[in-house]
């Protein structure tokens, strides 16, 4: 295993440490509650295996569900965005310039926050979606996403500054 695997392999286990012991207790105004494991989806590098991914994202989301016993929307939500990825790096990064080898890699600013909003997003729209799973909670759903979103983003950009500082030295 090399450098990179084993920094990729002890940040699966952080974040799920952290996400079911220390970020799932914490709510902001008495409901938001961050989703900072979703951080595994983006810091994952570009060129690795798509099907070793997807495992990888069923299993953060299996486990998730299991530790903060929770019905099954952490998984559907991590593994579709396990399946949508490499179209949305394709999105984000576009496809006529030089594709970046990973997030941290990537000099672009507005590309990588660009990708990072779409992941964190898109994860948190299909996870409150399934929560809910009723239209009449639309209005719940896009508000509890907003809020969700918006906390977990500063949170996510927060740890990943971290994250490229301890990679750099």
């Amino acid at each position: 295993m090399n450098r990179n695997n084993i920094t990729l392999l002890i940040s699966f286990i952080l974040l799920v440490f952290f996400q079911t012991l220390v970020f799932n207790n914490l709510y902001l105004f008495g409901f938001i509650n961050p989703m900072v494991y979703v951080l595994f989806l983006v810091i994952y590098r570009f060129d690795y295996d798509q099907t070793f991914f997807i495992l990888s994202s069923f299993i953060l989301g299996f486990l998730i569900d299991f530790l903060s016993q929770s019905g099954g929307a952490h998984t559907l939500s991590t593994l579709t965005i396990g399946f949508l990825r490499p179209s949305i790096i394709k999105y984000t990064f576009s496809v006529s310039s030089e594709m970046p080898v990973s997030f941290q890699d990537d000099n672009r600013i507005f590309d990588k926050y660009l990708f990072l909003s779409t992941i964190v997003g898109l994860h948190h729209f299909l996870y409150f979606t399934l929560v809910y799973f009723n239209l009449e909670a639309t209005s719940l759903i896009i508000k509890n996403t907003l809020l969700t979103f918006i906390f977990s983003l500063i949170l996510i950009s927060l740890i990943s500054i971290f994250y490229s500082k301890s990679n750099d030295s």
